[in-house]
């Protein structure tokens, strides 16, 4: 990967120094994982910190026997950070939800990054600072009706990870499931207002390519900013 790639790809390396970026990539090493194939489990987290340079990957909790999915991860965004820096829940692990290529830097490189780059430390802050202010915001699904909490997770989605084409802003078309735990709905409730969106032309599904295609985004902001009413 170039240079002005790899910074116009991630949002934390944005607009750095040519040097600085060179730099960075000289610490990486490439991974390629297969749908279901785990990136990080349990005894692994700490390693590192892999970069999504295509596809997409979830964070999930395993239960006995019981997964639910806690965050999506597409291009351009990272996993393992927390590990490195403090501590996840015990029984998480990561999974690619489809083929994934990723760069990875090594715990101690990551840290040493950190330590000698005002500029990215900033930058991950407020990245983090963004997901606390997220899961905040999830924290109070349950006073809100399904069709509130579906919509703010597409928005959520599109917004951080979303290819903008014709047809509309265009997703990996999730597992019903996935996106039934990310809205703390269940299975039943998420296809039911999933049917409805699609009804009324805010999300189509393009199964050739597997895509979820947010048409209407507009709709999904009228959809919170009422808080739900028809």
């Amino acid at each position: 990967m170039e240079t002005q790639e790899f910074s116009e790809t991630f949002p934390l390396f944005h607009n750095l120094e040519t040097e600085t970026l060179e730099w960075l990539l000289s610490m990486t090493e490439t991974e390629s994982y297969e749908p279901q194939e785990v990136l990080f489990s349990e005894e692994s987290w700490g390693r590192g910190v892999d970069f999504i340079v295509s596809g997409w990957v979830k964070l999930e909790t395993v239960r006995g026997g019981e997964r639910n999915t806690i965050e999506i991860i597409g291009p351009g965004g990272f996993v393992g950070e927390a590990a490195i820096l403090g501590n996840v829940a015990s029984g998480s692990q990561v999974v690619a939800m489809s083929p994934v290529q990723s760069l990875t830097i090594p715990a101690q490189r990551f840290l040493q990054i950190l330590r000698q780059d005002v500029q990215i430390q900033h930058r991950l802050l407020q990245l983090m600072v963004e997901k606390v202010v997220e899961y905040q915001r999830y924290c109070q699904f349950y006073r809100q009706p399904p069709k509130v909490r579906l919509a703010t997770i597409l928005i959520s989605l599109a917004d951080k990870y979303g290819e903008t084409s014709q047809r509309g802003i265009e997703l990996f078309n999730f597992p019903p499931q996935d996106l039934a735990s990310l809205s703390q709905l269940t299975l039943e409730e998420c296809l039911q207002v999933m049917a409805k969106f699609e009804n009324k032309g805010i999300i189509a599904t393009d199964e050739h390519s597997n895509r979820l295609l947010v048409c209407n985004i507009k709709q999904l902001h009228h959809i919170i900013g009422k808080l739900g009413g028809d």
